[in-house]
Order: C-alpha cells, then sequence, then structure tokens
C-alpha cells in the first residue's frame, strides 16, 4: 500500500525509544538524504536543505489553479511560510529554483545604470522606484539578472534627488503587492476577496420629503 504524500514513510521512522511530541509525530527522523525533522503538519524536511523541486512545481500548479496558499500547506504538509516565499519568489522571478544558501547580496545599479535612472527621474518626476525597474526592463537595459533592487534604486533616487522618494516609497508600498505579479498567478495571496469592493458606490435614491 503506497504512502499518503506527505507521510512518513516506513523507512524513515525513527526507534521505538525516541521522544515523541504531542503531535504524536517524531521531533527527528533518519532520511536516505541526512537526518531529518517533522514539522507540526507531519510533512518531514531537512533543516538547511531546500524543498524537493517536485514539490515546488506542485505548490506553484495548485497557486495557478486558484488554491490559497494555507490550503496548499495543509494538502503538501508544507509550512505556510515556505509556501509563501516559494510563491513570491515564482512572482518576482519567474523560477522555482531555491536562492544560494546563505542568502543573496542585493544587486545595485552600476554607473551606466544610474545615469538612466536619474534621466528617468527627470523625464517623469513622479515615477516610483518600482516603475523604473520596469521600464529598465522594459527599455532593455536590464534583464532579470542585472536589474537592480527596489531598494538600490531608492538609494540613487535619495542621493541625486534628496528626501522626497522616502515618502514616495509610502505610497508605492500599498501598490507594490499588484504591479509586482509578473507571471500571471491571479490571486495567489488571496487577495480575490478584496475585488467586489473595489467597484463605484452607488448613490441611494433621494426620496421626497411630504
Amino acid at each position: 500500500m503506497a504512502a499518503l504524500p506527505g507521510t512518513v514513510p516506513r523507512m524513515m521512522r525513527p526507534a521505538p525509544g525516541q521522544n515523541y511530541p504531542r503531535t504524536g509525530f517524531p521531533l527527528e527522523v533518519s532520511t536516505p538524504l541526512g537526518q531529518g525533522r517533522v514539522n507540526q503538519l507531519g510533512g518531514v524536511f531537512i533543516n538547511g536543505r531546500p524543498l524537493p523541486n517536485h514539490i515546488r512545481h506542485k505548490i506553484v500548479e495548485m497557486a495557478h489553479h486558484g488554491i490559497r496558499p494555507c490550503v496548499i500547506s495543509r494538502q503538501l504538509r508544507v509550512s505556510h511560510g515556505c509556501v509563501s516565499k516559494i510563491l513570491c519568489r515564482y512572482q518576482e522571478t519567474g523560477s522555482i529554483r531555491p536562492g544560494a544558501i546563505g542568502g543573496s547580496k542585493p544587486r545595485v545599479a552600476t554607473p551606466d545604470v544610474e545615469k538612466k535612472i536619474e534621466e528617468y527621474k527627470r523625464e517623469n518626476p513622479g515615477m516610483f522606484s518600482w516603475e523604473i525597474r520596469d521600464r529598465l526592463l522594459k527599455d532593455g537595459h536590464c534583464d532579470r539578472s542585472t536589474v537592480p533592487s527596489v531598494s538600490s534604486i531608492s538609494r540613487v533616487l535619495r542621493i541625486k534627488f534628496g528626501k522626497k522618494e522616502e515618502e514616495d516609497e509610502a505610497d508605492k508600498k500599498e501598490d507594490d503587492g499588484e504591479k509586482k505579479a509578473k507571471h500571471s498567478i491571479d490571486g495567489i495571496l488571496g487577495d480575490k476577496g478584496r475585488e467586489p469592493s473595489r467597484g463605484r458606490r452607488r448613490p441611494s435614491p433621494r426620496l421626497p420629503l411630504t
């Protein structure tokens, strides 16, 4: 009989003398890839190693079908934070591949790109940092691997134009969630429920006074 997805296979179960937490699952298990641990949902993971690619594919596939991250987390027995991180990375880069272990340094602007940033800002003083980033990609001055981060662009603008950009960044955060999606995952973070409230409110008819 095949094991259910996310369950602890028999070969990975610990010895009878091993302590169990209140959830009924072992705290640590031995796997062919090394010493693993069991999360609160009963899924097995290896600390310090990325989630397998087939599970990452499944997370993105389920999101494409409109399944909310919290439901994906329960069905695949992967932590909600891990699901959200994979989906956010897919939104930003279009890739499900894990990032480099130990993190990555933010991409900074080269002198030529800094000149373009300054040029865009002078042409349109109301332009936000994320809009400049999109423009750099659209005009072909950068690609996905070389385009500077929004924070790096904001830093350039603060140096060139003063503190006004800091005020613009506060407004940018409100629109960032909608503008950031590049790969057509509608409702990937569960924003579908907000859509009906965006319509215009109809004025109530005035009743004649008697």
